[in-house]
């Protein structure tokens, strides 16, 4: 990140912006992807800043880098290497209940007052300040462990860098932060460690999140806000006790897999790690699953009297089960009542906009009196993209082009990679909150809500991962006549048709 090439970018009007991007999406132009990336491009070792926002900036997330990482392990692969480096060093070591720090868990937060050379903004030290005292930093460094999903999004990223790069890397060594060499290997075993020891602690044999630190996160999933998780009634849920969050379960049954074939010292524990992937993913359907809207809820919490509660408010969260491989292992008889459940879910009135799919159901709007950032009034470009992958993995290619036109396109008519876009009950969307105009929502629509972060670095390296495989498509491969029938379903219906067409899609046969 050059703070002159941000001040440049940020200066210009969104007009000029508009053109860039656009221009991008036209061509795949390789100076335009490095410009792009270098917003949030860290300096060496580093690998990438979160924003260029005045919340984000100069800080190291580990599961927006590994986010990151992910989308650009097939056009960025150095990068992609010096994100799992950087995740291993900064792997926990010990036990500290205020960081929330434990042996093999990778870390939510980083920062810093300087990195190598270079010294952060004003803005950036503030945010320190503020942090540090909460969380077991300083002043002048912040490292912060209270995240639940890093972790096995970090053994995820590594699994898919050796399947498309090799396995070397898992010999490479890293330097921790007590001065030990360790292999990747050494560390992907530690992450591993850690995932089963949660998972198995667990009543509900769940990978479940609990905060150590009663000032750190209440939410330690990707939706962290302190209103992300409400029930029906608008009760916000039980964290102290634990919440097994939807998405955790898949991303810990794809982690789990991936250790089994990578790091497992024999087949006995390779079997063992299997094992506990089918426990995950077996007790996550029997837990998790509403019937009644044939849709999974959010998560589990508990009740006071300790039984359990299924936090059934509808999410686009579970669409992010498709993009795992919780599925894959599943008789296709037994799965495909899961699968058409988040299919068409994604695609009701309830989910979909023309931005992308709202966070929380269109129908629990009310339940918080302002448009809260992982709520019912906010679309975020990556979670939309997540999803839209997934949807392409199960052959549900026409709904996944739709989902990405929609991050496509609204990030082309903001002119900025901003973290959400609001969109108002009636579908209205706020594209340029810094900007307003008579035709676009205002703030009063909204009533009080967080500010998008401009330059969000996984807004950016979803649209880069969605205009190289454009350039560069894979082969469609033949689908199941279930999945065509479905999409040729949804495909017909007027708020789909509706969408499609204003991301430029032609559904006429």
């Amino acid at each position: 990140m050059s703070a002159s090439h941000v001040h440049e970018w940020l200066k210009q009007d969104v007009t000029a912006r508009q053109k860039k991007v656009r221009e991008y999406y036209a061509s795949d132009s390789s100076a335009l992807f490095d410009e792009f990336l270098s917003l949030v491009r860290a300096p060496e070792g580093y690998g990438i800043y979160a924003s260029i926002g005045p919340n984000y900036q100069y800080a190291i997330f580990g599961r927006d880098s590994a986010t990151v990482a992910q989308d650009l392990i097939a056009i960025k692969p150095a990068l992609s290497k010096e994100i799992i480096m950087l995740l291993a060093h900064l792997q926990g070591i010990e036990f500290n209940m205020q960081s929330e720090e434990e042996v093999g868990k990778i870390h939510h937060e980083y920062r810093s007052v300087h990195f190598n050379n270079h010294n952060v903004s004003k803005a950036a030290k503030l945010v320190l300040e503020r942090l540090g005292p909460l969380w077991g930093g300083s002043q002048d460094e912040l490292l912060y462990y209270g995240a639940y999903d890093a972790t096995p999004l970090f053994i995820r990223l590594v699994s898919a860098y050796c399947q498309r790069h090799g396995d070397d890397i898992l010999h490479e060594s890293v330097r921790q932060r007590d001065g030990r060499q360790r292999t990747i290997r050494d560390c992907l075993r530690e992450a591993t460690g850690w995932l089963v020891s949660k998972i198995t602690a667990s009543p509900w044999q769940l990978y479940e999140f609990k905060h150590l630190n009663p000032a750190g996160l209440v939410y330690q999933a990707w939706q962290d806000s302190s209103i992300a998780y409400l029930h029906e009634d608008g009760r916000t849920a039980n964290a102290d006790d634990g919440i097994a969050a939807i998405e955790l379960q898949g991303y810990a049954h794809d982690a789990l897999y991936a250790a089994a074939e990578l790091v497992a010292n024999d087949e006995h524990e390779a079997d063992a790690w299997r094992h506990l992937s089918s426990i995950v993913r077996d007790n996550m359907l029997e837990r998790l699953w509403v019937p009644k809207n044939k849709y999974f809820a959010m998560g589990a919490d508990r009740a006071d009297d300790g039984g359990t509660r299924q936090i059934a408010t509808l999410t686009a969260n579970p669409g992010l089960l498709l993009e795992s491989n919780v599925f894959d292992r599943m008789p296709h008889q037994a799965s495909w009542p899961y699968i058409e459940g988040i299919v068409r879910m994604l695609f009701s009135e309830e989910l979909l906009t023309p931005v992308g799919l709202r966070l929380r159901g269109h129908k629990h709007a009310r339940l918080v009196p302002f448009a809260d950032y992982h709520g019912s009034l906010v679309s975020w470009p990556h979670h939309t993209a997540a999803i839209a992958r997934g949807l392409r993995k199960h052959g549900f290619y026409t709904l996944a082009t739709i989902l990405e036109n929609c991050v496509l396109q609204s990030v082309a008519q903001a002119g900025e990679f901003y973290e959400f876009f609001f969109v108002d009950r009636q579908g209205r969307v706020k594209y340029h909150y810094r900007n307003e105009k008579p035709d676009e929502p205002t703030f009063h629509d909204f009533g009080a809500a967080n500010l998008p972060e401009p330059g969000q670095a996984w807004t950016l390296s979803s649209v880069l991962h969605i205009i190289a495989t454009r350039h560069n498509p894979s082969p469609i491969l033949p689908v199941s006549d279930r999945v065509g029938a479905l999409e040729t379903q949804l495909l017909s219906l007027k708020h789909v048709v509706q969408i499609a067409q204003a991301g430029g899609l032609d559904l006429k046969p």
